[in-house]
């Protein structure tokens, strides 16, 4: 599954086919299946898995119409604005777009000691802290993971996972 979406994601599409944010919100839902949080991430067993968007609202549009009506493990996708650091403490998932880049640091200081899996693009994203950053090359959209931040977070990346990530920093 994680290969078809990273042939679908390769591949160069007209901007009116297929939007980068059409194809990030789809890696993101993908990545969620390929990522193990602990168990104190979720208040219940069948509690949602929350995917927020920081300050994006484009983004968060995306991110529902991937997610809408989905379950991951047990856990019903939820989708979630969120407009500080604090609020990104209830998420799963974070995006955050690089227009928060000059906050990223202060962000990853705010969200140390929580299970969130924060995703960027901005270029340092990943050197700064973040988890998974979107990069473009030749027209696609790649992914490079910061495996050491995800284990300080406590999250467990799946091999299948690394495996097609540009790059791995351990």
């Amino acid at each position: 599954m994680l290969l078809g979406l990273v042939l679908f994601a390769s591949r160069s599409a007209s901007p009116q086919a297929v939007s980068d944010y059409q194809v990030k919100a789809a890696y993101m839902y993908n990545f969620a299946k390929f990522i193990e949080w602990p168990a104190q991430a979720f208040p219940t067993l069948t509690a949602p898995i929350r995917f927020c968007a920081l300050n994006n609202s484009a983004f968060e549009v995306e991110l529902k119409r991937v997610v809408t009506g989905k379950v991951i493990v047990g856990h019903a996708a939820e989708v979630l604005q969120v407009h500080d650091r604090e609020q990104a403490r209830n998420c799963n998932l974070l995006f955050i777009d690089s227009s928060q880049e000059r906050h990223a640091r202060q962000i990853f200081d705010e969200l140390r000691g929580t299970s969130v899996l924060t995703v960027g693009e901005a270029e340092s994203f990943i050197e700064d802290g973040g988890m998974i950053d979107f990069v473009l090359r030749n027209d696609r959209v790649q992914f490079r993971i910061n495996h050491k931040a995800a284990k300080e977070a406590g999250l467990y990346i799946s091999s299948r996972l690394l495996e097609v990530a540009r790059e791995v920093i351990e």
